[in-house]
């Protein structure tokens, strides 16, 4: 009998963690500790506020995009 190939599977780069982004692009910032949270972070709380420190206020971070907007 005549021995065919060994069949070998390639090998494959251990799995690296990924960065998941928000596809929406809200992220929030607080205002009092500068902890970063997603829109979606924020919808699991009953009510909008810092789940690290409890602070009330949050800004919006803006993307890093600049937008040029041509005059007429």
């Amino acid at each position: 009998m005549e021995a065919g190939p060994e069949e070998t599977q390639p090998e494959t780069a251990p799995p690296t963690l990924q960065v998941q982004r928000n596809p929406g692009g809200l992220f929030y910032e607080c205002i009092n500790c500068g902890s970063k949270l997603t829109a979606d972070q924020l919808a699991m709380t009953p009510e909008i506020k810092c789940p690290y420190c409890g602070y009330r206020i949050l800004r919006k971070v803006r993307p890093p995009i600049v937008k040029h907007v041509k005059a007429r």
